[in-house]
């Protein structure tokens, strides 16, 4: 191949292009990660082709989610281990949305009721059902499967616990409240919930206005001839702990499973 072929990038146009350094390109080269399609020897030019500019970028994208160069050199090398990288970036990707979640809960404002399409992870719950009398009763419940849940020693300390409206009766809260557990728990509470499309509201306010939240949203769902697939869900975001007495604060993402 000609290194002078205008198909082929000099090093400080790939700098240009892709916004990356020029040490970078070399330390990519020196761990294996990238080969200039020519490289003289003699001046130590380096030409880069259409391919190596694509390698370049898929280089940057995994560093961008959080891999380390080894990291990056492993997921494109070590295929024995691929479950393990897999595993990583599915945890990147959790942390990901857990981050775009808390920016959209940051958006929330008092009697804003926009309807977002978002996706439920699948996790696996310590789960208990209960008939509430009111909302300072579902409140006890949720503290008591929390605390039966902390117990086995296998909670999950990332994932947000929730509960789900089991029946719309009247009189009564039919509640399932939900704790995220290891998905190495094997008591008879556990339940594992599959990734499933939702529509939510994020809603800054006292949870005695759920209810409200929740109408809003089958409004939407009726309005838009969407399906249903699973009982409402109440996460809670931001409450008691970190917002103590100011109930006007508090943050719980209510959302409804529904068909694409």
């Amino acid at each position: 191949m000609n290194k002078h072929d205008d198909t082929l990038f000099k090093i400080g146009e790939v700098t240009k292009i892709l916004g990356v350094t020029r040490k970078a390109l070399l330390v990519y080269e020196e761990m294996g990660l990238l080969t200039p399609a020519v490289k003289d020897e003699e001046s130590g030019y380096r030409y880069y082709s259409a391919d190596n500019m694509t390698q370049i970028r898929s280089i940057r994208s995994l560093q961008e989610f959080g891999l380390s160069l080894k990291e990056v050199a492993e997921y494109y090398y070590n295929t024995e281990n691929i479950d393990v990288h897999l595993a990583r970036l599915m945890d990147l990707r959790a942390s990901l949305d857990r981050n775009i979640q808390m920016l959209q809960v940051r958006t929330a404002r008092r009697g804003d009721l926009s309807v977002h399409k978002v996706s439920l992870p699948q996790q696996v719950c310590f789960c208990r059902r209960y008939s509430c009398e009111d909302v300072s009763d579902a409140s006890n419940s949720l503290r008591n499967t929390y605390i039966a849940a902390a117990r086995t020693g296998k909670m999950d300390m990332i994932a947000r616990m929730f509960t789900m409206r089991m029946s719309a009766a009247a009189g009564k809260l039919d509640l399932m409240c939900c704790i995220p557990v290891e998905s190495s728990f094997a008591g008879p509470e556990r339940t594992e919930f599959a990734e499933t499309p939702a529509l939510c509201i994020y809603y800054r306010g006292p949870y005695e206005g759920m209810t409200t939240v929740m109408q809003t949203l089958m409004a939407h769902v009726r309005e838009n001839n969407i399906e249903i697939t699973g009982p409402f869900r109440c996460i809670y975001l931001e409450g008691p702990p970190s917002r103590g007495e100011h109930n006007g604060d508090y943050i719980t993402q209510v959302a409804v499973p529904i068909k694409l």
